[in-house]
């Protein structure tokens, strides 16, 4: 058993998606000299990473409507390191069913953090948007709440009011406050889509809750949490061969992974070699299997375009039958060419024949449950996959490939020509882990589909 102090932290108020008191709250601990370790409370891409702007270490994942109860445990516990503190964020059930009720045609494949709260044996905070309160018609109050973060208090005094009211009423205490502070929002709000918030930025924040937070009352509620097994531990022990090598494109371009996904290869013996695809002229050497994360190759369209030394490189591996796999903008990446908005083609690989249309709207993951039409090396027929679809590309095929997916608009949400796969939607091993073996078995392509897809 591994003992593992952590909390939950999440809104009850729907639409109340403003991350800069997570960002303070993460901040502040770091400078007090604590090591947080943040878990996303989805397996949806977080658009800015707090996590790598102030510690270098990218944010973490669960999902209960992707993972298992035991798939949960196990990656907070291979996550965690010694004397450090899981932050869980999300908005809680409260939060969502009253925005579902608002939109009833809303999707219900979602994860649930009180659910991960269950599971995970997880302490509730809950953070209160005070400018959006109404003192005559306060939100149903939490029964499952430990504790309070109040957010956009006007100022002291304000903050004074709302702490007596709330505490007198709900007899929940308050632990902090972060006031308006409309410029530093203002900056957070300007960030662009999938652009880290700067540490200096977060720190600006930090120094604005410190002063109020209650940090030994936060970390004692963390360490009510009971121990926990668990760790990167698998059952049939490592996998990889004396040798086996995954190369990992790694760059401005491409760097959504899921930190537990690249965990669990490590652990089964993978070692993970990487290469940039804007400036590398070859992949590295010796490699079974060349992956791609999800990326924007709309944003370098040219620069990826003009690298023909690594575009000839994946040609030839995947000609000998390497095995090449690739998620969201990865597989725009592996598309004979992208067309961007206003119409313009880039050429890109050529490995998979079709055209990745970029929608140029704001990214959003759709949940999607993948029943596998066709065997490939990835995944044998009939395997029942969960993830979540990148909704800005639309693929439109050109020539004849295999799709492996089945049901209702799934057509093109995983698609194979020989060993190249390539996926729209994207997979986190750590709820997948039937796939695991896959990688480290010898390559068995698919037949291509004579009538395309």
């Amino acid at each position: 058993m591994k003992p593992l102090p952590r909390i939950a932290v999440g809104t009850i108020q729907p639409d109340a998606d403003d991350p800069c008191l997570l960002w303070a709250l993460f901040a502040a601990l770091v400078e007090s000299g604590e090591r947080p370790t943040l878990f996303h409370a989805s397996c949806r891409f977080t658009p800015h990473d707090v996590s790598r702007s102030v510690r270098g270490r990218r944010t973490r994942y669960l999902d209960s409507w992707a993972m298992t109860r035991s798939d949960a445990l196990a990656a907070m516990a291979a996550g965690m390191g010694d004397e450090e503190i899981g932050l869980v964020w999300g908005a809680y059930d409260q939060a969502t069913s009253a925005s579902a009720a608002a939109a009833p045609a809303a999707d219900d494949r979602t994860s649930s953090l009180d659910t991960l709260c269950q599971w995970l044996d997880l302490p509730r905070v809950v953070v209160l948007d005070v400018s959006r309160l109404d003192p005559g018609r306060l939100p149903r109050r939490p029964s499952f709440a430990a504790g309070l973060l109040l957010d956009r208090a006007q100022d002291a005094q304000r903050a004074a009011y709302w702490q007596t009211t709330l505490e007198a009423l709900w007899q929940v205490p308050v632990l902090g406050w972060l006031g308006e502070l409309s410029e530093l929002r203002a900056a957070c709000r300007q960030l662009p889509p999938c652009e880290d918030p700067p540490a200096a930025l977060c720190h600006s924040l930090a120094r604005h809750l410190a002063p109020t937070l209650q940090r030994a009352r936060l970390l004692g509620l963390a360490r009510r949490a009971a121990p926990i097994a668990g760790g990167c531990v698998l059952p049939w022990g490592e996998l990889g061969q004396e040798r086996f090598r995954i190369a990992l494109a790694l760059d401005d371009v491409f760097c959504g992974y899921y930190p537990e996904t690249l965990d669990l290869l490590e652990a089964a013996g993978a070692e993970l070699v990487d290469f940039s695809p804007l400036r590398s002229g070859s992949l590295p050497a010796q490699v079974e299997v060349v992956y791609f994360g999800c990326g924007h190759p709309e944003r370098f369209a040219e620069a990826l375009a003009g690298n023909h030394c690594l575009i000839q490189a994946l040609r030839g591996f995947a000609a000998r039958g390497g095995r090449v796999y690739a998620e969201g903008g990865g597989l725009a990446y592996l598309c004979r060419e992208i067309q961007l908005p206003d119409g313009c083609t880039r050429p890109m690989t050529g490995l998979v024949p079709a055209t990745a249309c970029w929608l140029a709207r704001a990214t959003t993951w759709e949940p999607a449950e993948l029943r596998m039409a066709a065997g490939s090396w990835l995944a044998p027929q009939g395997t029942v996959i969960r993830g979540y679809r990148h909704a800005g590309w639309q693929i439109e095929p050109r020539g004849a490939m295999l799709a492996l997916a089945s049901g209702p608009g799934c057509r093109c949400d995983m698609l194979a020509r020989g060993s190249v796969i390539g996926s729209r939607v994207l997979i986190n091993l750590a709820a997948n882990r039937h796939l695991l073996r896959r990688f480290f078995q010898p390559a068995m392509a698919p037949s291509t589909s004579r009538e395309g897809t």
